[in-house]
């Protein structure tokens, strides 16, 4: 029996989301049978058409919608005919947050002040491994960083401070557990993009002294992060490594690698693969800042 769209429905989400329920089939199973026929589309972009959130654009999502149609046994053109028309203003430039890294570099002494913070050269990473989950919905859900540090000063370091820092995106105050130290005290800059924090090492650091911790920070009911994961070191690193893993439902349609080093002119984007595993490495790293964004459909 074919799945008509009700009196009222007359827009591309509600039409979609009426002809799911119509059909019984759930939005993973759709997304499993369109890959099944050559037209991949992530649980994620469905999830986006479904609420209303963004509409199909482009030649390959609007292919999908035509299968869409074929799967849920709609009429020709029930769907694909609600999808809005786009105006095409040719290529334009990559927008950039109006908060710039000059901003950024302002709110990051603020904060330090406020939380009356350790310097961040009192130590130096030589080792850093980061693992950054991404969930079906898209989302950066849990991020684990596990850091080998040495003290570069004289005198004991019991305390050393951390940051989080993004001009594209603004941060989330995370759930955060700590190994090897703990947290005892924190700031969220008032412009959201600076969040800093600072730790009680487990084992106080003489002068050539090494220790481990490990950071993980996770998601919380409402808490929604940025499509974008990634290391900030304030000291050349002889290890780097970031391992970012995507849910089988939301692998991104696109991906970007982020670098930001003293070599290159303000932060470069590349275009990278998608896939559901990615690592980036470096040796001899920074400072500067490495990783990745991402997003579902057309940009």
């Amino acid at each position: 029996m074919a799945a008509e769209v009700p009196d009222g429905q007359d827009s591309f989400s509600s039409a979609f989301g009426a002809a799911l329920t119509a059909s019984g089939i759930s939005l993973s199973s759709l997304q499993r049978r369109l890959v099944a026929r050559a037209n991949p589309v992530s649980i994620a972009t469905l999830s986006y058409w479904r609420s209303g959130e963004r509409t199909p654009e482009g030649a390959a999502s609007l292919a999908a919608v035509e299968d869409i149609e074929r799967l849920l046994s709609m009429p020709p053109g029930a769907l694909g005919g609600l999808v809005p028309e786009r105006v095409r203003l040719g290529a334009l430039h990559e927008p950039r947050n109006p908060f710039t890294e000059e901003q950024v570099t302002r709110a990051l002494s603020e904060t330090l002040e406020i939380l009356d913070a350790p310097p961040l050269d009192i130590t130096r990473e030589l080792s850093t491994h980061v693992i950054a989950d991404v969930s079906a919905d898209g989302y950066l859900r849990r991020r684990a960083a596990q850091t080998l540090i040495q003290s570069v000063i004289p005198k004991t370091v019991d305390h050393v401070t951390y940051t989080l820092l993004s001009t594209e995106d603004t941060i989330d105050r995370p759930e955060m557990t700590v190994r090897g130290a703990r947290m005892v005290r924190d700031h969220l800059h008032v412009s959201e993009h600076v969040y800093a924090y600072v730790l009680k090492l487990d084992q106080p650091l003489t002068l050539g002294a090494t220790t481990m911790i490990e950071v993980t920070m996770e998601g919380h009911g409402e808490y929604t992060s940025q499509p974008e994961t990634g290391a900030f070191v304030v000291r050349p690193i002889r290890d780097l490594v970031l391992w970012t893993r995507f849910h089988e439902d939301a692998v991104p349609d696109w991906l970007d690698e982020l670098e930001r080093t003293e070599s290159t002119d303000g932060t470069e984007y590349s275009p990278l693969r998608p896939q559901a595993s990615v690592h980036q490495t470096r040796r001899d790293f920074g400072p500067g800042a490495l990783g990745i964004r991402w997003g579902y459909d057309d940009r």
